[in-house]
């Protein structure tokens, strides 16, 4: 079996470290922080972290001079190298965690599997647009509340969450209580659900940023980010289920109906069952969640 390639930052030739480097650690997270003098000038020099590919993370590097510039940028692996020259300013920093957003939300399973269950629970265009907006809104907030340090992020306790409200939507699905309860009281349960969505979604910018400057664009850009990659798997659904409605008899679609259902169901179980386990691991190894 192959090890796992760890990120290490590459600092410039030439430069010459002040002090002891301090490490931080912050949940899976690492963070390097240096004092540098260099012989060159700013445009000549050039900071890295190699191993990004190999270990499919990303890094948040942070500039501060002592001409009083400072600069933040998302490193990722098609990006893993910078140059300082100016400040970067918010938009640059929107479109770069907008992307980590986009990424991240496509490869959630979880999450998509919610929203699918959001498109089979709504009866028309106008209520699945209602049930998204209040979806997002909740998750919109917990992220930003544990983005910027008012609740603490609690990694395990959140993915058992998510998955319990992943298998609680299979069963709204599979007995019609989602069709008999009151839109109203759908609407504020599945707000409910976005706060627990919003959970998972903090942990990539609560490691990132630590409270740190430039939060406030990470945040926003990171949000849009994971809208646009909903928008996008809910697009991708509608055209598939149009491409069922081509077919000669609408059994497929019913078929397909269910068969999401049952895989929502079967694969949430396991989840609770798999992320219940390391749940009581981190609770009593480390007495948290």
């Amino acid at each position: 079996m192959q090890a796992v390639t760890q990120p290490a930052p590459v600092l410039p030739q030439g430069c010459r470290q002040l002090g002891k480097r301090v490490q931080v650690v912050n949940g899976s997270a690492v963070e390097f922080r240096y004092s540098l003098v260099c012989p060159v000038s700013m445009g000549e020099l050039n900071f890295s972290v190699r191993g990004l590919t190999e270990s499919k993370t990303a890094a948040l590097l942070r500039w501060h001079s002592l001409a009083g510039g400072r600069q933040q940028l998302l490193l990722r692996t098609d990006q893993d190298s910078f140059v300082p020259k100016s400040d970067i300013g918010m938009g640059r920093a929107l479109v770069q965690f907008s992307a980590l957003g986009v990424s991240h939300i496509l490869a959630g399973v979880d999450h998509l599997l919610f929203v699918l269950g959001l498109l089979m629970l709504a009866s028309g265009i106008r209520q699945l647009v209602i049930l998204i907006t209040s979806f997002t809104l909740g998750h919109s907030i917990s992220l930003a509340l544990v983005s910027l340090g008012f609740i603490p992020y609690m990694p395990s306790l959140a993915e058992w969450l998510i998955a319990l409200s992943v298998l609680l939507m299979a069963g709204f699905l599979s007995t019609g209580v989602g069709q008999t309860k009151s839109r109203a009281g759908m609407t504020v349960l599945i707000a409910g659900f976005g706060l627990l969505h919003g959970l998972g979604f903090a942990g990539v910018l609560s490691e990132l940023l630590d409270g740190s400057s430039g939060v406030v664009s990470a945040l926003l850009g990171f949000n849009i980010g994971i809208e646009l990659g909903q928008l996008m798997f809910i697009a991708a659904v509608m055209a598939g289920v149009w491409l069922l409605r081509q077919l000669p008899s609408l059994r497929w679609l019913a078929g397909a109906r269910w068969a999401a259902i049952y895989l929502m169901g079967s694969v949430s179980m396991y989840w609770l069952l798999d992320r219940g386990l390391k749940l009581v691991e981190a609770t009593l190894d480390y007495g948290v969640y």
